[in-house]
């Protein structure tokens, strides 16, 4: 731990570039673990608990979490190299990190990032959201859910203890963030290397903001990942780390 307020996972050697992992929403940083065993030989490594995630306080919000995670990932940096990996929720708070501080990292993976959506869209969400919160006590209920997201059985009770404590409360502005989130104007100018990437199974909404992420900046590259959904980092770990390594070394692109 340090004196950020975010706590954190971190591996690896200090002396080497920063891979900063930002989790989704409902999960926490345990769900890049596969990543951090797989790079803490090569790279610095950290995965951030979000606020109101995991082990961290504090209220949540994308554009206060992307200055927390910026003043953190400086702070662990220390001048090196820095390497932005998130996924939903989190990819959100590493487009704003980025808008906020165009020159603060290499490269970035911005993986199903939601910028898309409509009133309808949003509303619905967040009544289906409070309509099924009860139903996340229940493990039946949240195997099922885990499924979906690719969770695997080891790190299913984990999962599971922490839906069991996310509040009602938390669940809707995270929600409601998450569904609201726009671009910011300043990210056409960002000059970052942007890996922009979605599961070929996801929902019409997530391709459409893949597509106006891409087209609002001239320095983002995109990636569909095939015969997967929400979650590629966790369904395939593997290939995913492939795919990250590559970025970062630019053995690719």
């Amino acid at each position: 731990m340090s004196t950020s307020v975010l706590a954190f996972q971190e591996v690896g050697d200090p002396l080497q570039p920063l891979l900063f992992f930002i989790h989704g929403g409902g999960v926490s940083s345990w769900m890049w673990e596969k990543q951090l065993t797989t790079f803490s030989s090569t790279y610095h490594c950290l995965a951030v608990d979000l606020p109101e995630h995991g082990k961290s306080k504090g209220q949540f919000s994308i554009g206060q979490s992307a200055l927390k995670c910026l003043q953190l990932a400086k702070e662990k940096a220390e001048g090196k190299p820095i390497h932005l990996i998130g996924f939903s929720l989190g990819a959100q708070v590493v487009i704003d990190m980025i808008s906020k501080d165009p020159n603060v990292a290499e490269t970035a993976m911005i993986n199903s990032a939601l910028v898309n959506t409509t009133s309808f869209v949003r509303t619905g969400g967040l009544l289906a959201l409070q309509a099924s919160y009860p139903l996340a006590k229940y493990r039946t209920f949240a195997k099922a859910q885990a499924n979906v997201l690719y969770i695997p059985e080891e790190q299913f009770d984990r999962y599971y203890e922490e839906s069991k404590q996310l509040k009602r409360d938390t669940l809707v502005r995270v929600m409601r963030e998450n569904l609201s989130y726009q671009l910011p104007s300043s990210f056409s100018s960002v000059k970052t290397k942007m890996l922009v990437t979605v599961g070929e199974k996801e929902n019409r909404m997530m391709k459409r903001s893949l597509t106006e992420i891409k087209y609002t900046n001239e320095y983002c590259q995109d990636q569909v990942f095939t015969g997967v959904g929400h979650g590629y980092s966790l369904a395939d770990p593997h290939g995913f780390n492939t795919v990250l390594l590559n970025w970062v070394t630019g053995e690719r692109w």
